[in-house]
């Protein structure tokens, strides 16, 4: 188990207080609890295969030649798997066309190696979702295209491909986006330009995503929402920042969204926006549901194109507490460690811990950067209710980063809180970092920086409005 910081002044500095160090022993075994949490999600859940009874699609009428629209011949069998106590329901070799289809509960959507899952173009094959969260608030909005609703013991495997044809959606919202920016604020637009998200799960328990290759969403790949004890595991998600002329567009990978004890490991991400976005609902409309996320595990994973690797934010309402990632690597990532802390946006953001990370060619190894706010309450931006300054600016604290290494990064550490919305109690140690530009830090309570270390042509560390700050420099061994 790591030391606590010996309790000393360095400089004149002010020590940590008493709650600071209380805090550190808490996330100390916040992280070893949930290292050993994933192991047991879904286990209880799923029978053995040799148990199951498989539906195969073809024998419904499915027909796997990319032309023929299969949607009814394959919800005839997820319906019929569902109406037989669960099973199998099995896409063989073949490219399978369809619209939004639809699990319950003991349903295993299993496809073969050469299978091929493709949604086809134009909304009216995405029957609307009645008040779904997007983006953090309830609306109206079209179906995903694999979409599980109110049910448990959902898995969705094998080693075949679930293609959303993104490419349907992503040139209409760009040209939609490009004169909707003169009028509407950048963080809206989507919401304007309605299009289906991959894989939705909302109001799942014990299930799992798994094996699979998932790529080209209209929209966020996989929304994990109002959820528990899900597994996502050894995924391959990949949607083109820039193909051939095909840009994504708003297309995380995985959303974590007002959800517990979540587990994912082993998945490459390539996407246009973030590759795990940890979320909570946004503003007003999050506030009046307040249902945090909390339990998550990430370890294992790659993360390649995407504006953040772990991005912790922007939907942050309903509180975000006991987040652990280790063991991840990124290459070509904009920021790999991120947060995305905005006014407006609300919440508690608490027991952040990362571990173990190595990264070549990143933009920002640990990126932290809060846009303005003034103490004025915030009107929210799409449903214009006043909301109190102190509700809705989000609160992040207790943050441990360790055992970082980068290489030909462009900037080692930026970690910017306001003056009326400070950072709390962060520790950063044992990383080593080799960057363009150094580390700044403004408006931190509490900051531990013990063996971090920052190579780059400028000044390493810049310091500004930092309260109670132990530094202790020197290299890794």
């Amino acid at each position: 188990m790591p030391q606590l910081p010996p309790i000393f002044s360095i400089n004149g500095i002010i020590p940590a207080n008493k709650a600071f160090y209380k805090w550190y022993f808490v996330i100390i075994i916040w992280s070893l609890l949930l290292t050993s949490c994933g192991k047991s999600l879904t286990s209880h859940a799923v029978k053995k295969q040799d148990e199951l009874q498989i539906f195969d699609v073809t024998k419904f009428g499915a027909v796997g030649d990319s032309v023929t629209v299969n949607t009814k011949a394959i919800q005839r069998a997820l319906d019929e798997c569902y109406k037989a106590g669960g099973g199998i329901v099995l896409i063989p070799k073949g490219v399978y066309s369809s619209g939004a289809l639809f699990l319950k509960s003991n349903v295993h959507l299993k496809l073969d190696k050469e299978a091929k899952l493709r949604a086809v173009a134009g909304l009216e094959n995405f029957p609307e979702l009645k008040n779904t969260r997007i983006a953090g608030i309830h609306m109206n909005w079209p179906s995903a295209f694999i979409n599980a609703l109110n049910a448990n013991n959902i898995k969705i495997s094998g080693e075949g491909t679930i293609d959303g044809s993104g490419y349907y959606w992503w040139e209409p919202y760009w040209q939609k986006r490009a004169v909707l920016v003169k009028t509407v604020p950048g963080d809206l637009i989507d919401w304007h330009v309605p299009r289906p998200r991959l894989i939705l799960f909302d109001k799942v328990t014990d299930s799992e995503i798994s094996g699979l290759r998932l790529q080209n969403s209209g929209f966020w790949t996989v929304h994990i929402c109002y959820s528990q004890n899900i597994q996502l595991t050894d995924l391959n998600i990949f949607n083109p920042v820039l193909e051939d002329g095909k840009k994504a567009a708003s297309t995380d990978g995985i959303d974590v969204d007002s959800s517990r004890d979540i587990f994912i490991r082993n998945c490459i991400i390539s996407v246009d926006d973030d590759c795990i976005a940890v979320k909570s609902g946004r503003g007003s409309d999050g506030l009046r549901v307040n249902i945090p996320t909390e339990n998550v595990v990430i370890e294992d994973c790659t993360f390649l194109e995407g504006h953040g690797g772990v991005s912790i934010g922007t939907e942050t309402a309903g509180g975000i507490k006991n987040v652990f990632v280790r063991n991840c690597k990124a290459m070509g990532n904009k920021a790999p460690i991120k947060f995305k802390p905005r006014p407006g946006r609300g919440g508690v953001i608490e027991n952040i811990t990362h571990e173990n990370w190595e990264m070549e060619k990143v933009g920002t190894v640990i990126d932290y950067a809060l846009r303005e706010v003034n103490g004025d309450d915030y009107i929210d931006e799409w449903q214009k209710i006043k909301v109190p300054f102190v509700a809705a600016t989000p609160r992040y604290r207790n943050i441990t980063i360790r055992q970082v290494k980068a290489s030909q990064s462009g900037k080692a550490i930026s970690f910017l809180g306001w003056p009326l919305a400070h950072a709390e109690n962060i520790i950063m140690e044992n990383i080593s970092i080799e960057a363009k530009n150094g580390a700044r830090f403004q408006y931190v309570d509490n900051l531990v920086l013990k063996n971090v270390e920052v190579k780059t042509a400028g000044q390493s560390f810049e310091f500004l409005e930092v309260q109670n700050k132990i530094h202790i420099p020197g290299p890794i061994k």
